[in-house]
């Protein structure tokens, strides 16, 4: 019965929790017998390459994190672009993506390295309007017409992470995220059937409790897996091999406002 409850609630949280999220992408090669990683942002329902990022998605920040916590500030999106084509019913954007190559030699530090992001907070309120009709906007409460009342005020912040080895693993640090998903086993030695542990904190403590979705690039279609957190750790067993991407949200009301927090770690698995 258990497992039954679980796989329903499974099925049923994927489709709001995977809609229109933001997450970093890493690609990995070593094609030419240095290892090289490419970066950049990703935006939809699923993960890997499957739209461009807004204007309206706006960074605090977006590093590379040195396997001992230097940090190395990355190019952020850019705003403001131009259509390329925009008639007989085809519109052509640039994909704006912040992609950005990586390339490691033989004297680069090794261990493991974190693309890491965080936007700066939204503000939306849920509001009735003089007609009753519930509406919802990111516009300051004195700026709203026609407002009735408030319904809900959610203050939401997103945070993003991908995981990537330079020869030999080193165990991630946190680096001061609200919300932050830390691998505990090498990523780099992971295979299909394998398990793969997370640290799970809020404030740079263990979070004790919530559940944290997996899903992959390869299996779009699959409902996504889940795990609860107990006493700030969550695991996952891999079903097949790719990029993967976990993400956890934690709420809080504080005074009578929501307090959302997203994160998400991309890894890809041999």
């Amino acid at each position: 019965m258990k497992i039954k409850k679980l796989l329903l609630i499974g099925a049923i949280t994927t489709s709001s929790l995977f809609a229109h999220g933001l997450w970093i992408n890493a690609f990995e090669a070593t094609s030419h017998g240095s290892k090289l990683v490419t970066v950049g942002l990703g935006t939809g329902h699923n993960p890997t390459i499957e739209d461009s990022i807004s204007d309206r998605v706006e960074l605090n920040s977006f590093d590379l994190i040195m396997p001992k916590g230097e940090a190395i500030a990355l190019e952020k999106p850019k705003r403001g672009l131009e259509e390329i084509y925009n008639k007989d019913n085809l519109n052509i954007i640039p994909s704006n993506l912040a992609m950005q190559k990586i390339s490691f030699n033989k004297e680069s530090k090794e261990g493991t390295y974190t693309a890491a992001l965080a936007t700066k907070t939204n503000t939306f309120i849920k509001y009735l309007d003089k007609n009753d009709k519930e509406r919802f906007t990111t516009k300051a409460k004195e700026e709203i017409r026609n407002l009735k009342e408030i319904l809900s005020t959610t203050k939401s912040t997103i945070y993003a992470k991908s995981y990537f080895v330079n020869k030999i693993w080193s165990e991630p640090k946190a680096i001061g995220h609200e919300l932050e998903l830390i691998p505990t086993s090498d990523i780099s030695q992971l295979h299909i059937g394998e398990t793969i542990t997370f640290k799970v904190l809020y404030k740079g403590k263990p979070l004790e409790s919530g559940y944290v979705t997996a899903k992959s690039a390869l299996a779009k279609e699959d409902n996504a897996l889940f795990a609860n957190v107990r006493k700030g750790q969550a695991k996952f067993v891999l079903t097949n091999f790719g990029q993967w991407m976990f993400t956890i949200q934690n709420k809080k009301e504080v005074e009578g406002i929501i307090i959302s927090n997203t994160a998400s770690a991309t890894i890809n698995i041999k």
